[in-house]
């Protein structure tokens, strides 16, 4: 989908997006060749220049889903060959502190620098970039499919006679099957971040000394908001950022606490809170405000691309904003995109719940993570808006399926969690009918929401099946599995308030007779479904066969048509070269992944398991016996995708092995 409209110069959002083709080995952690030359790309290009960087085979694509993105073969790619699953991996467009929308740059796993600015290769978007007018007009979703699809398969990498299907055990204990993925909360919103960006400009440091100077040579007795008056900040403050200065937001930060309704809309917004690093707390003092909103601006402060010179502020001592009756999110369970600390996010169920904004931000792996506050995270969680979502999916905007209209209801208003109250059921005929619709974002699935007024399942989190890889349970990042993150528990005060298993109330077998079925290969497929699979550790992999030509590919092959490197030459000097070794990287990463898959199975279920990337898998290889490897081919053969992992065993034995293998291949 993103794919053919990214190679029309006409599409109606000009930006770029990154776009990893795991199938292709293109790893985002290899992108490190590519960083110079990246930071060097038009991230907002003409028409024009977008018509010449198309064809190069570099993994970017236009930002119509608003979201940088991993492809893989997963469950999507079993039930339809020509399709590729997606996955997402960061927001291209954020809000800084100071209320300016950032791009969010075309590193996917970006270094966060310990100051609060934002890592290289960011910047702030053009009021003319082409499509700057859909931002939080639009929806930008990826939907999360849970469909179990009747078509033959695939044919499974190092299994010649089994074809993996996209089925999986009992879909009816899954009501929850239309899933709304996107780093926007309500489709829409863009994700605050606790930073403040600056543009790189050379000498900027001197343009913030001097404007320091022009605070300390005010009138005496002249406070902030007088000085801002004075010197008419709108128009200074403007020519101070693209002089590569940004004045750190206070009080009109936008971090400030919500005023929320009765009815969840929006009435006000406090003024903003002190950031760690950006503003420097002189004196706390008792007020009604929240906790840590800034009463008053004792000096302001500034940031430039790579130094901070803090504002100094005094702030609320006032109540705290986490409610303390909301459920939090069981970090023990897969989460898309959460920090693993404990209390820092709560599900919003009352209007109180949104007080405090959410807040968003990249961890030390690089990996776009919410911080705190109230928890956006539809692909696990109901909310109030899931429904409105999946019915602006009929009303795509300029033609585009990735652009749909932001129904008037959701703006200016919170959707709280919810219990879910439909059942997402299979009808061939709902299949029929978005056929005829070629822009439809739900072209070609079967899925129909049936309301039953009633709850079908209880507020709580939703389990993807486990034959349905995630983000988190995908080879590409085995370490941000629960079991690998090294989570301590959870504290016994917050154990009580942990978010439950939405299960089906209704019982399984009266929901699959909502199952509208019409076609014989449907009934075939829901019938197969129902066998339970192995609920063993390991991993479920979709891997397709590929020829032994296709990976015995050489690079130098594809980089041998002279027009080719011009092309990419007259785009940028470097360009050739960084993409020739981010090529060849990728390459080995693939062979590497179907050398694991085929020959040393017992390792990479064990990998998985103890979430280590493949290099490490790679050592674990001459470490197993071969009875492990025997028995995860003989499991897989049979069909049970969930493979019994081995014992585990420490990593540094694994990383060892890696490393002799490594010296061995050099």
């Amino acid at each position: 989908m993103p794919q053919v409209l990214a190679a029309l110069p006409e599409a109606p959002l000009l930006a770029l997006a990154g776009r990893w083709d795991l199938t292709r080995g293109e790893h985002p952690a290899l992108a490190a060749p590519l960083a110079e030359v990246f930071g060097k790309l038009p991230l907002f290009p003409s028409r024009e220049e977008w018509a010449e960087l198309a064809p190069l085979g570099l993994p970017i694509q236009l930002a119509l889903t608003g979201h940088h993105t991993l492809l893989d073969a997963g469950p999507r790619h079993a039930a339809n060959p020509l399709v590729l699953d997606e996955y997402l991996l960061a927001p291209v467009f954020v809000r800084d502190l100071c209320g300016r929308v950032i791009h969010t740059g075309l590193l996917p796993l970006p270094t966060p620098p310990v100051l609060p600015i934002f890592p290289v290769g960011c910047a702030d978007v053009p009021a003319s970039m082409a499509g700057a007018h859909y931002l939080e007009q639009t929806i930008f979703t990826h939907w999360n499919l849970l469909e179990v699809a009747p078509p033959a398969g695939v044919l499974c990498a190092g299994l010649p006679a089994l074809q993996l299907r996209a089925n999986y055990a009992e879909p009816a204990a899954y009501p929850y099957k239309i899933r709304p993925d996107t780093f926007y909360a309500d489709g829409w919103r863009l994700p605050q971040v606790a930073r403040v960006f600056a543009r790189r400009v050379a000498g900027a440091e001197s343009v913030g000394e001097a404007f320091m100077a022009r605070w300390a040579n005010r009138p005496a007795g002249q406070d902030y908001e007088a000085f801002y008056e004075a010197v008419n900040g709108a128009s200074w403050f403007e020519e101070l950022f693209l002089a590569g200065v940004s004045v750190i937001s206070t009080t009109e930060a936008y971090n400030g606490a919500y005023q929320v309704g009765a009815d969840f809309t929006l009435q006000g917004v406090e003024a903003g809170r002190a950031v760690a690093g950006l503003h420097m707390v002189l004196e706390e003092r008792e007020s009604v405000l929240p906790q840590g909103t800034i009463l008053s601006v004792v000096a302001p402060g500034f940031v430039t691309a790579t130094h901070v010179v803090p504002a100094q502020v005094v702030i609320s001592r006032g109540p705290s904003l986490p409610p303390p009756d909301a459920l939090l999110p069981n970090l023990g369970l897969p989460h898309g995109a959460v920090a693993p600390l404990w209390g820092a996010c709560w599900l919003p169920t009352q209007p109180q719940h949104f007080a405090a904004p959410a807040l968003w931000d990249w961890l030390p792996s690089g990996q776009f993570a919410q911080a705190s506050g109230p928890l956006w995270c539809p692909q696990h969680y109901v909310y109030g808006s899931t429904a409105a979502l999946v019915r602006a999916t009929r009303r795509p905007v300029g033609g585009c399926e990735s652009l749909l209209q932001l129904p008037a209801s959701l703006q200016q208003r919170f959707t709280p969690v919810v219990a879910l109250t439909g059942y997402d059921t299979l009808n061939e005929r709902t299949r029929q009918e978005r056929a005829a619709n070629e822009e439809g974002a739900l072209h070609g699935s079967a899925l129909d929401t049936l309301p039953l007024a009633q709850p079908v399942a209880p507020l709580g989190y939703h389990l993807l099946p486990p034959e349905w890889p995630s983000l988190q349970q995908a080879a590409a990042f085995p370490e941000r599995r629960p079991q690998a993150l090294g989570l301590p528990a959870c504290p016994p005060e917050l154990a009580t308030r942990l978010a439950p298993l939405a299960k089906a109330i209704i019982p399984a077998t009266q929901l699959a007779k909502h199952h509208q079925v019409v076609s014989e290969p449907m009934r075939v497929a829901l019938a197969a479904s129902q066998l339970p699979l192995s609920e063993a550790g390991g991993l479920a992999d979709w891997l397709p066969d590929l020829p032994v030509s296709q990976l015995q590919l050489n690079v130098k092959r594809l980089f041998a048509n002279r027009q080719t490197r011009a092309a990419l030459t007259l785009v940028q000097g470097g360009l050739p070269a960084a993409l020739f070794r981010f090529k060849e990287a990728a390459l080995a990463w693939r062979r590497l992944r179907y050398r694991l898959v085929t020959k040393y199975p017992g390792a990479w279920v064990q990998a998985e398991k103890q979430g280590v990337a493949l290099q490490v898998a790679e050592g674990l290889a001459g470490v197993l016996p071969e009875e492990a490897h025997a028995q995860a081919r003989a499991l897989r053969q049979a069909g049970v995708t969930k493979v019994p992992a081995p014992a585990a065993l420490p990593l540094q034995e694994a990383e060892r092995g890696g490393k002799v293998k490594q010296r061995k291949k050099l």
